[in-house]
């Protein structure tokens, strides 16, 4: 059997790709109302809104008529092609009310103008609210027309996987899987894979959830990282689910899936792995801040195993040699143990999911549910121990009942 240690994600839960604020260090605004500046300003917004237009009413030629000739314009091709694709709900790019002009780019020159945005977008039957993610727009003028002439993420916002270039999508029942072309061959793998992950979580879960999930293919690790920048540590992952932002509400969750990572496992492995991290999706909202990190780990690893026959000591065999070494944990893994960078993470993940694994021995998976549930919903200080409380234990009392489970099945 594969070592399914390898395929253990980094993050504690859906990691949330926050888009940060940005602001251009080097724009000095004009001063707002003069006939220039407005001008300007309702010039690039007419832009903005052909742009949206045309992606709504599929005018390819329209899209590319807002944007500057060249190389920016093959890559603004490739993004049409992609949104082509897409179950879109809606795609906007909304100025940011904080700039409300556009301010000369003095560090650029030739007559550049850029504009701070928020890209906001929803897939129809896939995000529940609309996902907002900053982007800095340059423009240029050409003989009187105002055209785009550069559209980036703002700096430390987490990319598309468009922004990376060319993307192909492949629709399974349940999935979208996007990825480069140059992972053709695994996108179109995990549609069926994806629709197992999603058949097996509602079993556990119940069907209280969307039951659709958006699978995001990057290139490389390098890529990953772009695409999740506050997930942590990404070198030993396989997969992450990540959340965006939209607005006040948490919106777009996806599921990354490292090819690299990916490509170790075997089929029991990648079974394992779009299971755990589909249970994160399935779960997110219930995951509320009291939730700690080794029951939603837990619980996604619990999901991740059921019915695979998986030996503990193949599922846990780097905690099984700490056991059997007297290393025996003193208490349950801290939110800290889940740093991708801990050389014993490993450990953590595996004692979450033992201790998962025992609640749903001793009180039934259904009871399991339910204090995960009254966790996220409590949102207090003690909102384990009162869930625990309800199964008649107590977080020490089920600690130590945990460690005794360690020696007997890892010992």
């Amino acid at each position: 059997a594969a070592r399914l240690a390898a395929a253990r994600p980094a993050t504690a839960r859906p990691a949330a790709a926050r888009p940060a604020t940005a602001r251009p260090a080097t724009a000095r605004p004009e001063a707002a109302g003069t006939a220039a500046t407005l001008d300007r300003t309702r010039a690039v917004r007419a832009l903005l809104s052909a742009r949206s237009r045309a992606v709504r009413r599929h005018d390819r030629a329209g899209f590319l008529a807002t944007v500057l000739p060249g190389p920016f314009a093959v890559r603004q091709a490739q993004l049409y092609d992609t949104l082509g694709q897409l179950p879109l709900a809606r795609w906007d790019d909304e100025p940011d009310t904080s700039s409300p002009a556009v301010t000369p780019a003095l560090d650029a020159g030739g007559g550049i103008w850029r504009w701070p945005a928020t890209r906001v977008y929803a897939l129809r039957g896939f995000d529940a609210a609309p996902v907002r993610q900053r982007r800095q727009l340059s423009f240029l003028v050409r003989d009187g027309r105002w055209l785009l002439a550069d559209d980036v993420p703002a700096a430390s916002a987490a990319r598309e996987l468009w922004d990376g270039g060319a993307t192909v999508t492949v629709r399974s029942r349940a999935c979208l899987v996007a990825g480069h072309p140059s992972q053709l061959a695994l996108v179109r793998s995990l549609g069926s894979q994806c629709d197992d992950a999603v058949a097996r979580v509602t079993q556990v879960w119940g069907s209280g959830w969307a039951r659709q999930v958006v699978l995001l293919v990057p290139d490389d690790t390098g890529e990953l990282a772009r695409l999740a920048p506050g997930a942590g540590d990404l070198s030993r992952v396989a997969a992450v689910a990540t959340t965006a932002t939209g607005g006040d509400h948490p919106a777009g969750d996806r599921v990354l899936v490292d090819p690299e990572g990916f490509g170790r496992l075997g089929p029991l492995g990648r079974r394992v792995v779009l299971a755990h991290e589909v249970t994160h999706v399935a779960s997110r909202a219930a995951t509320g801040p009291q939730v700690p990190t080794w029951l939603a780990e837990g619980l996604a690893d619990y999901v991740g195993y059921l019915g695979l026959g998986v030996p503990v000591g193949v599922a846990a065999s780097e905690l099984q040699a700490d056991v059997r070494a007297g290393r025996v944990p003193s208490q349950l893994p801290d939110d800290a143990a889940f740093d991708g960078s801990r050389p014993d993470l490993a450990q953590s993940y595996e004692a979450s999911w033992l201790a998962t694994g025992l609640l749903a021995d001793r009180y039934g998976q259904d009871r399991l549910l339910a204090v995960y549930r009254a966790v996220g919903r409590d949102g207090r200080e003690g909102a384990l121990d009162r869930a625990l409380a309800s199964v008649g234990t107590s977080t020490a009392a089920f600690t130590g009942q945990w460690r005794a489970d360690l020696r007997r099945r890892l010992g």
